[in-house]
């Protein structure tokens, strides 16, 4: 990789964390519904949502489309989670999400979340499995 590739490739992952560190830090409000739909059926759900908000939909976008605000500035760009499983490169399963969260993915922007500890990765995990279904 020349170094004007490198360059951009740190370029575009240092924006992809000032993204994440200058969000809006107020939570957000939610409908009683929605409240409801998110966090009743499972609380591992309500949580790995959160999770999810802090740390991956400045690149992932909010419903894991793979069109966070930072998602322009990455090459490659970020997973789109409704994408076929062949496409993902650790799989869509809970095993799969939880290694790509615990090493990230060389040669991409997607970086290791190894800090958040295992209990938080399991349940970002299973968030990001429940994205892809629905």
């Amino acid at each position: 990789m020349n170094s004007k590739k490198v360059l951009v490739s740190l370029l575009a992952v240092s924006f992809a964390f000032v993204m994440v560190a200058c969000g809006d830090s107020k939570p957000k409000e939610e409908t009683p519904a929605a409240q409801e739909t998110s966090s009743s059926a499972d609380p591992d759900i309500a949580k790995g949502e959160e999770l999810y908000l802090q740390n991956c939909s400045s690149c992932h976008g909010e419903k894991g489309a793979g069109d966070g605000a930072a998602a322009a500035a990455l090459n490659p760009k970020p997973r789109n989670y409704k994408s076929p499983a062949s496409e993902w490169k650790n799989g869509n399963t809970i095993a799969g999400i939880t290694k790509t969260l615990k090493q990230g993915i060389k040669g991409s922007p997607m970086v290791a979340y190894g800090h958040l500890g295992d209990e938080n990765i399991n349940i970002l995990a299973k968030y990001v499995e429940y994205l892809s279904k629905n």
